[in-house]
């Protein structure tokens, strides 16, 4: 989330200084969403087999395929074997890897997934290996320079059409790396409209910008909690009444003496005065106080708020993320219309960083749940704004003209009675001036509480009616985001679209599968995307980077887009072409990346070591040296802010990073190529070839016949 260029307090720049190399130009960032309390990748050791099996499965379906392939592997070992577990242990164990990468090692972890499976009695999920193993056995076929006879290639084809349509897409995502040549190009053929659509469906443009949005904090109540009645408010109307006593008791001890004619009448009219200020008292006073309140939630008068800890144990980064939500929300709901919204809602923005610090600072939740209501009051002022009738309180709450003109009547009716009461002489006068102080500190000290007490039964009911309107709000958030993808669903749609690239991207360039040597695609998060992931999970962006390397006999073909995740939508491409020659070195590096100023700092280890210090993040950096001096990198994101130091590891949260990224695959072929230049290519094709025979003899004739060989 970021504040668009011009917003108060923001300043984009485009510069660099000494060896930092601008990347990537972004703006303010702050936050992500961390769904900490999904189970999608959660695993204990107690945990059954059929729990493990679901978390492996899991992992296979959301992209990080080795922490798939090593449950799988413990669940084989520990005897908990099916022909379901070997279709997807063989899966786990081709999935992300190209063939320069499938030694003897990943080998025979795939053919046992082949025995295990031929220890059971045939069914849809051996059926689905064995086509596995059929197309296999074409790449080995073609690896050792056979012509693939089109019959053969037919069966193969043939049979993995007789598979359900989950198994094709499983198969097809899983050996992407792997297929190639003549069999590539028949599949893609066939599954380009599917890619096409799927990538798409079921209504990504539509759900996809829910994965982003955090689960939401149920909204709580919240009023201002008025200051108590201090002592020496309550003095005034004790003594008041003392007062008033007082003179009751004088007044009733004087008619032996004095006017009574004229007393009686005044004390008359000094009751009906008392009753009338007393009355128009507390509706002003009350009047007073419901627009000081209101007035104190629209910010008036202004009092900036400082982005620190207020204490009670509430984290300053909390704060902060909390007054760059308020900001960034009400300059979303900013309505398009001429106006001062930013003057107008200025005070109502500091109002709600000091209430939400104050009702969210102690909940134990992440400042992005409350994210939604935010949201919610910003709408809300925002239709207040553009009706006119943000500030429509103020007329509204002025205290009545009727409570104003009775209460002046009144205390003129009390002071004129007291008078006339001086005239009835003797104890009456006394008792005249008893009443009068009397009557001057109740009604001046029980107003005051009266109005208090109203003010405060008011703002709690207020505050429940604001309360159920918000629950109606939750409700009808939770129902939005009710069908949020799951990470597993999000792992396909960015799969579909590494496929769909590199299609187009052979298109683009007049190349087939058959002219590729091998081909590798990286994605790094692009500048201003949305983060989000689940625990244990990679993380996944809004944007994209890809790139796509295209690996040919005459040399590389590098094309780099910029993917929009959450519409599908592909743009801001460039292309590059070098000989095999012209890379210097590949490597992985660790960078620290620095956001300063609006753009995005890389600077390797042990560059401008002072700008690596706290405000900077250590990832890792796939980076390819050219010889003319150019560099091209991918960045594995780290996980700040995103992770949980008690459940995960660093170690393990680097391993993901790098595997879903691609970069920990296409280092093996990368650092190849700058080692060995041109001669890769046949030394590479050597390799395939003598392991490709060594294999297919080991696994025997007859699988492209339909024949299956005991062991």
């Amino acid at each position: 989330m970021t504040f668009p260029q011009g917003f108060p307090g923001v300043r984009n720049t485009n510069e660099a200084s000494g060896q930092a190399h601008v990347e990537q130009q972004v703006g303010a960032i702050f936050g992500g969403t961390f769904h900490r309390h999904e189970t999608t990748y959660n695993i204990n050791e107690s945990d059954p087999p059929e729990r493990k099996f679901e978390v492996a499965l899991n992992h296979l379906l959301g992209g990080t395929s080795r922490m798939a392939e090593s449950i799988f592997q413990d669940l084989l070992h520990h005897g908990d074997a099916s022909t379901r577990l070997a279709y997807y242990y063989a899966l786990s164990v081709l999935s992300d890897r190209s063939l320069n990468e499938i030694g003897d090692d990943v080998y025979l972890r795939f053919r046992t997934a082949d025995v295990t499976a031929r220890r059971f009695p045939h069914d849809g999920w051996r059926a689905a290996l064995n086509v596995v193993w059929e197309l296999i056995s074409c790449v080995w076929r073609q690896e050792i320079g056979e012509t693939l006879d089109s019959a053969d290639l037919a069966k193969a084809l043939s049979n993995f059409r007789e598979l359900p349509k989950d198994r094709q897409g499983e198969i097809t995502r899983h050996l992407a790396m792997v297929l190639g040549g003549a069999l590539q190009d028949s599949l893609d053929a066939e599954d380009a409209q599917r890619v096409r659509e799927e990538r798409l469906q079921p209504d990504r443009a539509g759900r996809a910008w829910k994965f982003f949005e955090p689960d939401p904090a149920a909204p709580r109540y919240f009023t201002t909690q008025a200051p108590e009645v201090s002592a020496s408010e309550w003095a005034k109307p004790v003594l008041g009444g003392l007062g008033l006593l007082l003179g009751l008791v004088t007044f009733l001890g004087s008619f032996g003496s004095g006017r009574p004619a004229i007393a009686i009448p005044a004390l008359l009219l000094f009751a009906a005065g008392v009753a009338a200020a007393f009355w128009g008292g507390a509706e002003r006073e009350l009047a007073l106080r419901r627009l000081v309140q209101r007035d104190r939630e629209h910010g008036i008068p202004l009092q900036y708020q400082a982005a620190t800890s207020p204490g009670h144990w509430v984290r300053t980064d909390f704060v902060q993320q909390i007054h760059k939500l308020v900001e960034a929300r009400f300059w979303d709901a900013r309505p398009h219309v001429e106006g001062s919204w930013l003057n107008d809602t200025r005070g109502l923005c500091e109002y709600y960083k000091w209430r939400f610090v104050a009702l969210f600072g102690n909940a134990q939740v992440e400042a992005n749940a409350v994210d939604w209501l935010i949201r919610w009051h910003a709408k809300r002022a925002a239709a207040q704004w553009r009706a006119g009738t943000l500030f429509a309180y103020r007329q509204e709450l002025r205290p009545p003209g009727t409570a104003v003109a009775v209460h002046r009547i009144g205390i003129g009716t009390t002071i004129f009675a007291a008078l006339l009461m001086l005239g009835g002489q003797n104890g009456f006068a006394v008792a005249a001036v008893f009443l009068a102080l009397g009557g001057f500190f109740a009604l001046n000290g029980v107003t005051k509480v009266v109005a208090d007490r109203r003010h405060r039964a008011e703002e709690e009911l207020r505050g429940r009616q604001l309360l159920a309107e918000e629950e109606q709000g939750y409700a009808d958030w939770l129902a939005v985001l009710r069908d949020r993808p799951d990470d597993a669903e999000m792992a396909r749609w960015l799969d579909l679209d590494k496929t769909f690239l590199k299609t187009e991207a052979l298109r683009r360039h007049g190349l087939s599968n058959r002219d590729l040597v091998t081909h590798v695609v990286l994605t790094e998060g692009a500048a201003n995307a949305l983060r989000a992931r689940v625990i244990h999970g990679p993380m996944r962006y809004s944007r994209y980077v890809v790139l796509i390397f295209l690996l040919s006999e005459s040399g590389v073909r590098e094309i780099e887009v910029e993917l929009d995740f959450l519409t599908g939508n592909v743009h801001n491409e460039q292309r590059t072409s070098f000989q095999y020659t012209s890379l210097a070195a590949a490597r992985v590096a660790e960078v620290g990346i620095r956001y300063a100023d609006g753009w995005r700092y890389q600077i390797l280890s042990g560059d401008q070591a002072t700008l690596l210090q706290s405000e900077s993040l250590r990832r890792r950096a796939l980076r390819l040296s050219l010889i003319s001096g150019e560099q091209i990198s991918v960045v594995a994101e780290s996980f700040d802010g995103l992770s949980d130091a008690s459940l995960e590891s660093d170690t393990a949260l680097q391993r993901i990073a790098l595997e879903v990224s691609g970069i920990a695959g296409a280092l093996h072929v990368l650092e190849a190529v700058s080692a060995e230049g041109r001669d890769w290519i046949s030394r590479e094709q050597e390799r395939r070839r003598r392991r490709s025979e060594d294999w297919r003899r080991e696994r025997g004739p007859g699988l492209l016949d339909g024949g299956v060989v005991e062991v």
